[in-house]
Parts: C-alpha cells; sequence; structure tokens
C-alpha cells in the first residue's frame, strides 16, 4: 500500500531527534540555530539621544522661530558622539550635538544644523534658530527601539546576518546554538561514472550527489559526500556501514526499487536496519525508503534526479530542520494564478515543476516532466502539487512550493 506524503512526513518527523548544543562567538553563529531565546539585557537605545547634526534646545525657547523671525540662544559648548559632557542646558541657551551624541539634561529636541545659523561676530558665541520644533523631535527616546527586558529573537530562529546585528548591538558576545548536523551522501549504481570521466556505452555521468550537497548546504547542514557505489551488496553494506559511523543522518541515491540490482534495503537490514516506510503515493518519488540503522536517519531516494529533488523537499527538508532544532519545519508557498490547466490522472499526487512570472503568474516548466528531467528542474521556481485523479484549470489559485 502506498503511503501518503503528510502520513510518511508525520512516521519521519516521529524518529527525528534534535541535535545537541554548543555555543559559539558571534562571528561564527550566521546561519546557526538558536537553542536559547535572546533577551535584551539594555534597551536600544541604550539613552536618549539625537538622531541628527544639530543643537540640543529647549523646544519652548524657540517655539515660533522661522527664517523671518529667528530665535538667538547662547551657545554653552558641544558634545561630539561618545564624548559627552555635564552641562546642563539653561534657558535660552543650546548644546551643539552630532547624530547619537547623548540629549543632554535641560533639553528636550534637537534642532537641525540645516536651520540653523551660528553667529561668532563677538566675545560669545550665538545659534540663531530659524525654524521651530515639537518637544523631542529629532531624539530617540531610550529603549523605543527595543525594550530592557523584551525577547528578542526565539530558540529554533536560523540566524541571519539581521539578528547578528541586533545581537551584538546589545552587547551579547556569545550564543547556544544547536550543532550542526552531518550529513552523508552516498550514491549507488555500476552505471555511474564521475563527472569529466568518458563514458563507455551504457553508463552516465552522475549528478545526484551535487545536487544533494547543494540543497543541504543550503539548508544548514554539513554534506559529507563518499565515492559513488557500484551495484554489490557485501560493498554497498561496508560503505552504509562506514558512512553512517561518520555522519548524523544518511542519505543515498540509487537503488531502493525493486530490481536485483536494487541494495540499499537489503544492505539496511543487514546492518540491523529498520525500514520505516518505503513506496510513497507521489509522483515522481514513489520508491522512498525512510529507515533507522546504526542508531541513525537514513532516506534511500530514488536514482532519478528529479524524484530525488522532490523526495528530499518534501520529506528531507523539513527533517533536517528538525534535527537542527528549527522553528519553522516547511517550505515557503508563494500563491499564483495557474496560466494553464493541469490534470492528474493517476492515482498519487503529481507534483509538477512551475515557474513564477510577473503578475503572480504560475506557469509549468518548459520541458520534459519526467522524474529523469533535469532541463525542466533547471528552469523551475518550485512545485506544484495535484492530488490524484484531479484537474486544476487555467485561471485558478494554486500554491506553489518554494524549493529548499
Amino acid at each position: 500500500m502506498l503511503v501518503p506524503v503528510e502520513d510518511a512526513r508525520e512516521i519521519i518527523l516521529a524518529h527525528i531527534p534534535v541535535m545537541g548544543v554548543e555555543e559559539v562567538w558571534l562571528n561564527d553563529a550566521l546561519g546557526r540555530v538558536l537553542a536559547q531565546e535572546v533577551v535584551a539585557p539594555l534597551p536600544l537605545p541604550h539613552w536618549d539621544n539625537s538622531s541628527v547634526d544639530g543643537y540640543a534646545v529647549r523646544a519652548e525657547d524657540v517655539s515660533g522661530a522661522s527664517p523671518e523671525n529667528p530665535r538667538e540662544l547662547r551657545l554653552m559648548g558641544q558634545w561630539p558622539a561618545g564624548q559627552p559632557g555635564d552641562q546642563v542646558v539653561e534657558p535660552g541657551a543650546c548644546l551643539r550635538v552630532f547624530t547619537g551624541s547623548p540629549l543632554p539634561q535641560g533639553a528636550d529636541a534637537v534642532v537641525m544644523q540645516e536651520d540653523t545659523r551660528l553667529v561668532e561676530d563677538s566675545a560669545e558665541a550665538r545659534v540663531w534658530v530659524c525654524d521651530k520644533v515639537r518637544p523631542f523631535e529629532h531624539v530617540r527616546l531610550a529603549g523605543e527601539d527595543i525594550a530592557s527586558g523584551q525577547q528578542v529573537l526565539a530558540q529554533g530562529r536560523r540566524l541571519s546576518g539581521f539578528d547578528l546585528g541586533l545581537v551584538s548591538a546589545l552587547g551579547i558576545p556569545r550564543l547556544k546554538v544547536r550543532r550542526v548536523p552531518r550529513v552523508g551522501i552516498l550514491a549507488t549504481g555500476t552505471e555511474l561514472v564521475e563527472p569529466g570521466q568518458p563514458l563507455l556505452p551504457g553508463q552516465i555521468h552522475e549528478s545526484n550527489r551535487l545536487l544533494l550537497r547543494s540543497l543541504i548546504q543550503r539548508s544548514g547542514a554539513t554534506p559529507v559526500v563518499f565515492p559513488l557505489i557500484a551495484d554489490d551488496l557485501e560493498r554497498t553494506t561496508r560503505c552504509l556501514e562506514q558512512a553512517l559511523d561518520q555522519c548524523d543522518v544518511l542519505l543515498t541515491s540509487g537503488g531502493v526499487s525493486v530490481g536485483d540490482h536494487d541494495h540499499i534495503k537489503p544492505a539496511l537490514q543487514a546492518l540491523g536496519g529498520k525500514i520505516h516506510l518505503w513506496r510513497l503515493a507521489m509522483k515522481p518519488g514513489k520508491p522512498l525508503v525512510f529507515a533507522e540503522a546504526c542508531h541513525k536517519p537514513v532516506f534511500g531516494l530514488p536514482g532519478n534526479p528529479v524524484s530525488a529533488v522532490v523526495g528530499y523537499s518534501l520529506l528531507v527538508y523539513p527533517a533536517l530542520s528538525q534535527l537542527a532544532g528549527c522553528q519553522t519545519l516547511d517550505l515557503p508557498r508563494i500563491s499564483g494564478t495557474l496560466t494553464q490547466s493541469i490534470h492528474n490522472r493517476g492515482d498519487r499526487r503529481l507534483y509538477v515543476r512551475v515557474r513564477l512570472e510577473g503578475g503572480g503568474r504560475v506557469v509549468p516548466s518548459q520541458g520534459h516532466q519526467g522524474s529523469h528531467a533535469l532541463g525542466s528542474l533547471a528552469t523551475s521556481d518550485g512545485l506544484l502539487a495535484v492530488a490524484e485523479r484531479t484537474q486544476l484549470e487555467a485561471g485558478s489559485q494554486v500554491e506553489v512550493i518554494g524549493w529548499p
């Protein structure tokens, strides 16, 4: 009996643990998954400060100021950013400040430099203010961005550069993150040849390991690529055992169907592994194995490249996300309008490669949609799921599953 995709995902996730925790410096935290929540130890900004270059004033002292009717203020000095003094702005006076300068005591606003004129024709410097300001105009208030004690990042978040900038501004030098999973990649098939090598009759250049490696890297895990394996049960078993010893999870490509030379399932059983599922109600990607061997998760993906990528996207990606401790396991979904009808006459859910065009148009990728066809995969932006024995009409509102 074929297993529905949703049931397969539930079975898989029930057997996927979460990686351990380590502490790293911020410089090494990009793309890592938080194993803690981050709480602001101080406010941002730390104190009231100027958002412009200009003069700190009492707003009431420049009420009604205009170019035709400027207000004259006594200049008390200046506070460069990072070098504040202890002056208190007195009535009828001002203090020169710069972007980021703390707002001095006594002042409640800042006049932009462009709206002033400095007068230095007497013993005491004066400033003509040619525009009024409201209280706290051009002032960044303490804590208006982030309040002290506020949770700013949740556990399970994959850290972006923006996140790291925020954490750095809060003065936090290190974070607790999940350890990065090591994902082994094995490809089986006597017909497979490394790219760049000459092809003999019946041979093909192997491409799935590179495809899977790129997807794994984009998923935030560390790929470990192993040499090609010929169709031999003893060698396949030995290579599986060696790979599992070095990795947290293993992906294999090929050898999972019912042919005489498909050795992945027998090799897993020879290692004492347990097969949790095989044969899914999806097209492409039906012959997909999920098992546990040597206490590690193993995904046996089909040898056809599109089948392998679809299986990875729908089932391996959420598993690796859970393994890494991610809060979100799902791929992005993009809504759009289908430009041509698609008819699924089969009894398995069909996943069609599609492109996203301007105006929210969803267009099936040009070229063959077969499970071997890399051309339509390379020009696609995601997958459109079409239920079994269903026709989607042109003009239908659909949801595209984005690639990992």
